[in-house]
């Protein structure tokens, strides 16, 4: 696992990036990096008894979700955009920071404690992040509690851990198994990866 020093080192050294970039001091904690929630929230349709086989590789969720942009919302003055999570109510959403993980580290997000304690969770049950990710980073945000929690776009919601694995992957390999490389929409339909053995 990466620590405060190795991670302001991956930093400085441009080995991991971030559009729009972090700032250290704020970001970069003991053993993570705090990334901050985008503007893009996408609920499911009610469909009362509508059955979907999650894992079918040709299932398009299009026709069945409805996505906001809190980014593209007019406001009075002053205002800042938020969503409100209702109880029991789950959402998708996604990092404001793009994240480029090099070939020899892999990565787990995960809440905050401070979050946790009002009941919300980040990553439902996906928390981990392969070799050479790019991209926005989708989080499966459910409320856990019985209070309504307003979700801040631009605030720190979430942590980034970062591990060193015993072999990097190959760029061919990145290419050829990732599934959710440079996403634009929380969900959308799966690219299945396969491997091709050298």
């Amino acid at each position: 696992m990466m620590g405060y020093r190795d991670l302001l080192t991956l930093w400085r050294k441009r080995a991991i990036r971030f559009e729009p970039d972090i700032d250290p001091r704020q970001q970069i904690g003991l053993s993570s990096i705090d990334l901050r929630l985008g503007y893009l929230f996408t609920k499911q349709r009610d469909a009362p008894g509508y059955t979907i086989d999650p894992f079918d590789e040709e299932f398009d969720p299009s026709p069945h979700i409805e996505t906001r942009d809190l980014g593209q919302q007019p406001l009075p003055t002053g205002q800042n955009p938020n969503f409100v999570l209702k109880p029991d109510e789950f959402v998708l959403s996604r990092t404001l920071e793009t994240v480029h993980i090099p070939p020899n580290l892999a990565a787990q997000i995960q809440g905050t404690t401070t979050g946790a304690r009002s009941g919300l969770s980040i990553h439902a049950t996906a928390p981990h992040i392969h070799p050479g990710f790019s991209g926005s980073i989708t989080l499966e945000i459910k409320n856990l509690g019985q209070w309504h929690l307003r979700l801040n776009p631009g605030k720190r919601i979430c942590q980034l851990i970062l591990f060193q694995i015993k072999t990097p992957v190959s760029r061919r390999e990145v290419k050829d198994m990732s599934s959710y490389q440079n996403q634009l929409l929380p969900y959308v339909k799966r690219k299945v990866g396969v491997a091709t053995p050298t």
